[in-house]
């Protein structure tokens, strides 16, 4: 398991069809690659979250197209995907006083590789405490 501060970048979107199309356009035609997204629908407006591989380039491109971008640093842990291993690392993330406000994640299938992204409360604590359970396990 291994882990990186990122650059997570936010845009509230309208709820409508072709909207999700048209920004992943907009990335494309600046060369932005997307690393995880995640999209919370509302009724009317969705909020798109997102890291890219250029988050700089990535923001640039949004606000040129008139979208209002919000930027925050999130948790991207790597790691395998094993029974129990969301439970280890959110206990020891509570164990630290540290709230996840939200996060997503992807695994392929059982067992893979995954990449979990979370949005946490200090994220500068969550790093020692992700450094401390590394070194413990």
């Amino acid at each position: 398991m291994n882990y990186e501060i990122k650059t997570q970048l936010s845009i509230s979107l309208v709820n409508t069809p072709g909207a999700i199309a048209a920004l992943s356009d907009t990335l494309a035609l600046h060369d932005v690659s997307l690393n995880a997204l995640t999209i919370a629908e509302g009724e009317e407006q969705g909020r798109f979250r997102f890291t890219a591989c250029d988050p700089v380039a990535a923001k640039r491109s949004l606000e040129s197209a008139g979208h209002t971008v919000e930027v925050d640093e999130v948790l991207s842990i790597r790691t395998q995907d094993s029974k129990g291993k969301l439970a280890f690392l959110t206990k020891a993330l509570s164990d630290g006083g540290i709230n996840i406000d939200y996060m997503y994640a992807s695994v392929d299938e059982e067992g893979a590789g995954s990449r979990l992204i979370l949005k946490v409360s200090n994220i500068h604590l969550a790093t020692r405490v992700l450094d401390e359970i590394l070194v413990a396990a």
